[in-house]
């Protein structure tokens, strides 16, 4: 398993992440060459050092550095851990689904974010159609997962299919160590018959989970 973590050299300002939509704001200005020159050296590697950046990116340190922070006050970079989830066996499915008349994006994304399952959720511009990427451990766990959206979010679902990532293999995953009974949407993963039969293993915010996370 290849984990990209932020390093102690870069010694950046942390920013809290809002969760809903209505905290992301777009940017006003135009990015510079220098910004161009220090995305694309950590597009290449987010864990070398400011100095490195710097040369790469012919500036000064300090220099890097408030760029850098910059960048990230901007929510233009995001520091978050990577995990190639499907070496250490988990998979990735789908889920394309409408919600409600009269129900919020907001919403959605509010209850969303709290699944640990949940890598991506994105929107059909202007409609109330998403697509939710899934990391699952095995096809009741996706049946089980589909079965919790629809009975939370009361959600219609269109489809939902197994994928597998070709270009972008690592994804942030919700690790959750401190695991409690009920799961975030409220289940509890031992009334669920598939999970009484060992079909399916259970939600990762759960201590009753069996699987990898």
């Amino acid at each position: 398993m290849y984990v990209a973590f932020k390093t102690a050299t870069h010694n950046f300002k942390h920013t809290t992440k809002k969760q809903a939509i209505s905290g992301r704001k777009k940017l006003t200005r135009k990015l510079d060459e220098l910004d161009l020159r220090i995305l694309k050296s950590l597009t290449e590697d987010s864990r070398k050092s400011t100095t490195q950046i710097a040369k790469e990116a012919q500036t000064t340190r300090p220099t890097a550095i408030a760029r850098i922070n910059r960048l990230e006050e901007e929510k233009i970079i995001d520091f978050g851990p990577k995990i190639r989830a499907t070496n250490i066996g988990l998979k990735f499915a789908t889920l394309h689904f409408e919600s409600q008349e009269g129900q919020s994006t907001e919403e959605i994304v509010n209850m969303l974010s709290k699944c640990p399952r949940i890598v991506q959720l994105i929107q059909l511009t202007g409609k109330p159609t998403y697509t939710a990427l899934i990391l699952i451990d095995n096809a009741e766990t996706l049946l089980s997962t589909i079965d919790c959206m629809s009975s939370t979010l009361k959600i219609k679902v269109n489809a939902y299919q197994r994928v597998l990532p070709l270009i972008g293999d690592s994804f942030n995953v919700k690790i959750d160590l401190e695991k409690k009974e009920s799961t975030p949407c409220g289940k509890d993963c031992q009334l669920c018959l598939a999970y009484q039969q060992n079909e399916c293993v259970g939600c990762p915010s759960s201590t009753k989970y069996k699987g990898q996370i």
